[in-house]
């Protein structure tokens, strides 16, 4: 008897049925991998375009744009330009590091350093940042 192995994939900081997610049903897997990246990208965009606009009302900080990407060794990026980027895989974190990184990134529209302003600036409104910070660490796996 043939069983059927349920795939898995990581959101929100949990793992999620893949079929709960995505009509995978006939797809090749390069279209399943296809179709996880699209959701990944679409999701992403749309948890930081709300966690971003919640922070930035708080934070006084507007970014120029915000964009997705397939950075590989970074969850978030702030330019001179006032540009964020985040990785395309930020959906897969639990929520409370999504908000590190979105406070964080907008942090950096005031401060383009990690000077002692910058990290007040982030503990003002997100003071147990160390503890997030540190967790995170462990999460950067971009092998996906």
């Amino acid at each position: 008897m043939n069983e059927i192995k349920k795939k898995y994939i990581k959101y929100l900081g949990g793992l999620k049925p893949l079929e709960e997610i995505l009509d995978v049903n006939r797809l090749s897997e390069q279209e399943i991998l296809d179709a996880v990246v699209k959701f990944y990208i679409s999701s992403s965009k749309q948890i930081t375009k709300e966690r971003t606009k919640f922070y930035q009302e708080l934070l006084k900080a507007e970014p120029k744009s915000i964009k997705i990407d397939k950075i590989s060794n970074r969850w978030g990026s702030c330019n001179t330009k006032k540009e964020i980027t985040y990785n395309y895989l930020i959906c897969t974190l639990p929520m409370e590091f999504i908000d590190y990184i979105v406070v964080h990134e907008l942090c950096h529209i005031h401060h383009m350093n990690h000077d002692r302003s910058f990290w007040r600036k982030v503990g003002s409104i997100l003071p147990d940042y160390k503890t997030r910070m540190k967790a995170l660490e462990g999460e950067i796996e971009m092998d996906y």
